[in-house]
């Protein structure tokens, strides 16, 4: 009876850890700009392009691909700052890249770079977290 047993609990955990990494495949990470990465964009509609032709879900994450020192990422709380440029409600700073953010909350969320003029020629990003996870395309 015992070993009957233990082949069921064996199952039901093999059957628990495929449901786990199935539902985690549904997260997507994203590299903020594609391969142009974060830096200057050519016009300042670039990231906010990128980022209206994508959906991003809670448990996504969000690459920033850019240069220690020469860039950096300013997560900010403010719809005001975001559009003004300007840094008076910040959540956290990153000055490492590439810094990789994971989605945890619904919701806007507001990120630029405040190194010199880099955020008022367009290196900014504001993009709408969704609660609603990625479909399974397998299921499609």
């Amino acid at each position: 009876m015992v070993e009957g047993h233990s082949r069921h609990v064996a199952f039901f955990l093999m059957a628990a850890m495929g449901f786990l990494s199935t539902s985690a495949a549904h997260h997507k990470t994203h590299i903020v700009g594609g391969s142009y990465g974060w830096r200057i964009p050519n016009t300042t509609t670039f990231y906010q392009d990128w980022a209206d032709a994508r959906d991003f879900a809670v448990g996504d994450k969000i690459v920033f691909l850019f240069t220690t020192m020469v860039q950096n990422v300013v997560e900010l709380s403010s719809a005001e700052d975001f559009a003004a440029c300007t840094t008076n409600n910040v959540i956290d700073i990153h000055f490492k890249g590439p810094t990789i953010l994971e989605l945890t909350a619904a919701g806007q969320e507001y990120y630029l770079c405040n190194v010199g003029l880099h955020c008022e020629k367009g290196q900014k990003l504001s993009i709408n977290v969704s609660s609603t996870p990625h479909p399974d395309v397998r299921l499609a």
